[in-house]
């Protein structure tokens, strides 16, 4: 092989592969995937048989009542006129607290979210994932954030939640995460994680209230959905705890020192609701987020169509 001492770093990456090292690989990659299934469809069934308590956990933690003012919403411009509409979060494979149609069958069912954060910049970060005062290839954040032919409106809004699940802390995930420490690590799991050279310190079984509260806030979540089609840990979560009647998950964003919100609109109560702030524009087909407007805000077309 020519020298390559010269060589921009990944040009020649494609000349370190061998035919020995792509089937290892291969076989890595089929062992990895087996692991997360039996993680999945084998530990479902646990937390079937425990669900009852899994919600009653949830449901002996107090509701936050949740006053929101001046919070942020960014939707891209050619949904400008339906701005409160939770139609994008069940496309692909959803959001970190919501689970779209694109998700493998015989996992979740789709349920729509709407998604605010408490200011403007966390509100970008979030639309664009772009992490705080991160910099690649010695671009800043807002210069990564330039997309050509793509334009933003941004919207503030205010309102008021009854039944508010605040994960912000670890120690409201202590009663659940009792219950969870019931489950072991299934068999074959552990042997594929012995083969895979997984140490324990990556693949474990949540058995505290601060190991969950890291496996939920983890900026990666996204993983899981998309390489293997199953829910991540938020998004299994996030169903117990609609399951239990709360309205909305308040957590710390993953991109931005401030905090967001995760609404389920087909849960809200009487006298809870969001809506735009300040003056509307007449294109707005529906300012306010409530009881009344959530059945045309909530995307169920596109859930029918994709049960």
């Amino acid at each position: 092989m020519r020298n390559k001492t010269n060589v921009p770093r990944g040009i020649l990456e494609l000349e370190r592969f061998t035919e020995a090292s792509i089937t290892q690989w291969n076989h890595a990659s089929e062992n990895l995937n087996e692991l997360e299934d039996v993680l999945y469809f084998n530990l479902e069934p646990e937390r079937r048989r425990l669900r009852p308590e899994l919600i009653a956990s949830l449901q002996c933690i107090t509701p936050l009542e949740f006053e929101i003012k001046n919070w942020s919403r960014i939707v891209s411009y050619e949904y400008s006129a339906e701005p409160l509409s939770c139609l994008g979060s069940i496309k692909s494979y959803g959001g970190r607290f919501n689970v779209g149609q694109e998700l493998g069958s015989g996992t979740l069912s789709p349920w729509p979210a709407l998604y605010i954060a408490e200011t403007y910049e966390t509100a970008f970060r979030e639309k664009r994932q772009i992490a705080s005062n991160s910099l690649t290839e010695g671009l800043s954040p807002s210069e990564l954030a330039l997309q050509p032919g793509e334009n933003l409106t941004s919207i503030s809004i205010q309102g008021k939640l009854q039944r508010v699940f605040d994960m912000r802390m670890p120690k409201t995930l202590e009663p659940i995460s009792k219950v969870l420490k019931k489950i072991k690590m299934p068999d074959r799991a552990k042997v594929l994680q012995k083969q895979l050279r997984i140490s324990a310190r990556d693949l474990f079984m949540i058995t505290s209230s601060k190991q969950l509260h890291n496996a939920i806030s983890q900026s990666n979540w996204r993983t899981l959905p998309i390489q293997f089609g199953l829910p991540s840990q938020s998004q299994i979560i996030a169903e117990l705890v609609k399951s239990a009647g709360f309205e909305a998950i308040l957590y710390p964003s993953s991109k931005a020192t401030g905090n967001c919100l995760a609404i389920f609109a087909e849960l809200l109560i009487d006298h809870s609701y969001i809506e735009i702030a300040g003056k509307k524009l007449d294109i707005v087909k529906h300012p306010k987020l409530d009881v009344s407007s959530a059945p045309y805000l909530m995307g169920n077309e596109l859930i029918k169509e994709n049960p």
